[in-house]
């Protein structure tokens, strides 16, 4: 009898065992189950951080601009500003122009100039300073750290040419005084100064003063009135093909053939002239001309110019009637050194 108990005593020890076992292995499941669902279930991409083109700026003691885009959202606006290491807050107030002018006082601004592009403005200082400018897109901020180190002062090369081409600016306005002739002659000397694939030089020029004949040979051209304003008006023209000895037969007789690198030619010879033209004090505006049929067609059939040749450009130059400040087009960030 003592047998008998003992062994019910022992099967209901170890069925015991048995469920507190399977009792543990039945609630780890459910566990294990859940801690999997929730990872499943995480939202993916639910919040995205704001990717900026850059997260800190920085500026020597001469102060400048700079401009910074939103990599990941379409619509994005400054929300406050900071001293950076600080508490103090200011609220971001646009004002004219989608400009905020936040620290204004502490010789800083920014401005909202595309719907994901903001252009931050520091002044001169002689003082290291520092922000913190705080954008929003939704629910996700970010920041820009502007900085201003007058230890990052650089050596400023300048000469007369350099000063010529930044004075450079589109002037669609002139007054009545003309140009001299020898004043078309040094910018024209500038043009055909440029640099030209194989030497080829497709250009040709056709300048114009009699504005009587203006109506006939830019019909229905939209910067009629500014030609009118101008002194004289430059037709640049280019020779579509180029006449030469094959390059691995120069004894042959030239053949004819397409000129691959007019467009290229006449684009440096242009700007020469607009920067010879700002070096004595004149002003230009550079308006287009090919491909567009519409204004280049009449020009080409009113000036017969050959079957091969285009105008590539109509220029106006003359002496402006008023001040016109050139852009400020310097943005470092679009320097890449080594690679992109």
């Amino acid at each position: 009898m003592k047998r008998i108990i003992y062994a019910a005593s022992w099967m209901l020890s170890a069925m015991m065992l048995l469920s507190c076992g399977n009792a543990r292995r039945a609630q780890a499941a459910p566990a294990e189950q859940v801690s999997v669902a929730v990872e499943e279930e995480r939202p993916v991409g639910a919040w995205t951080p704001i990717r900026l083109s850059q997260q800190a700026v920085s500026f020597a003691a001469e102060g400048g601009k700079t401009l910074v885009t939103c990599l990941n959202y379409d619509h994005w606006w400054l929300n406050d500003a900071q001293v950076a290491g600080t508490e103090t807050f200011f609220h971001a107030t646009p004002g004219a122009d989608n400009t905020y002018q936040t620290l204004a006082g502490e010789g800083i601004s920014a401005r909202i100039v595309g719907r994901n592009q903001v252009e931050i403005t520091v002044s001169p200082s002689k003082k290291a300073r520092a922000w913190e400018l705080h954008l929003q897109a939704g629910d996700a901020f970010t920041a820009i750290t502007v900085k201003q180190d007058v230890t990052m002062k650089t050596e400023k090369i300048t000469n007369p040419t350099l000063e010529s081409i930044a004075a450079r600016t589109s002037v669609r306005s002139f007054t009545d005084q003309p140009v001299s002739e020898a004043q078309l002659e040094a910018m024209l000397r500038a043009a055909m100064a440029a640099p030209t694939g194989m030497n080829v030089q497709p250009w040709s020029f056709v300048v114009l003063t009699d504005k009587s004949e203006y109506e006939a040979i830019f019909k229905n051209n939209f910067n009629l009135r500014i030609f009118k304003s101008a002194a004289a008006v430059v037709v640049f023209c280019a020779d579509t093909t180029v006449t030469r000895a094959p390059r691995n037969n120069p004894d042959a007789a030239p053949v004819t053939r397409p000129n691959g690198t007019w467009r290229d030619d006449m684009g440096a010879c242009t700007e020469n002239f607009l920067v010879a033209a700002a070096s004595l004090g004149l002003g230009t505006v550079w308006t287009a001309s090919y491909p567009y049929p519409d204004r280049y067609l009449p020009i080409k059939e009113a000036l017969g110019l050959p079957a091969t040749v285009v105008p590539y450009c109509v220029v106006a130059v003359g002496y402006p009637d008023k001040e016109v400040k050139p852009k400020d087009k310097w943005k470092p960030e679009r320097i890449h050194k080594g690679r992109w």
